[in-house]
């Protein structure tokens, strides 16, 4: 199983899923961590020249700033789930829809958040 985790510096979970600039990707076997990847979310800033905050509007959605959103997913789609402080609606949806489930947890150590998930102590919400 692969479980992400929005990051800054690979160690701890981002306070928000939105501003995070990386994903710890880590395979998980019997429990234990057996592999850590670092993977780039997405440019800094992304959201902004996507029309990130018009899309959030009455008038629907801008296109350009809907696939800039499938893009969120990519460098995570062989993730079941993302371990995320906060996360937007808006991006949750996203996530789910592709099947990687936003597991909210705690800002903080990645590896303690990943034994509580397997120990069933953190669920999708």
């Amino acid at each position: 199983m692969k479980i992400a985790a929005a990051t800054n510096d690979g160690a701890n979970i981002a306070a928000d899923f939105g501003d995070a600039a990386y994903y710890a990707v880590l395979t998980v076997e019997a429990g234990s961590i057996v592999v850590r990847e670092l993977r780039q979310k997405q440019p800094q800033g992304w959201y902004r020249v996507a029309g990130h905050a018009e899309h959030r509007g009455p008038a629907g959605a801008v296109p350009e700033a809907v696939h800039r959103h499938d893009d969120l997913a990519d460098p995570i789609n062989d993730c079941q789930a993302v371990l995320v402080a906060g996360i937007s609606g808006r991006d949750r949806e996203h996530l789910e829809t592709v099947g990687i489930w936003p597991i909210v947890t705690y800002s903080g150590p990645i590896d303690a958040a990943v034994q509580a998930f397997l120990a069933g102590e953190l669920v999708a919400s």
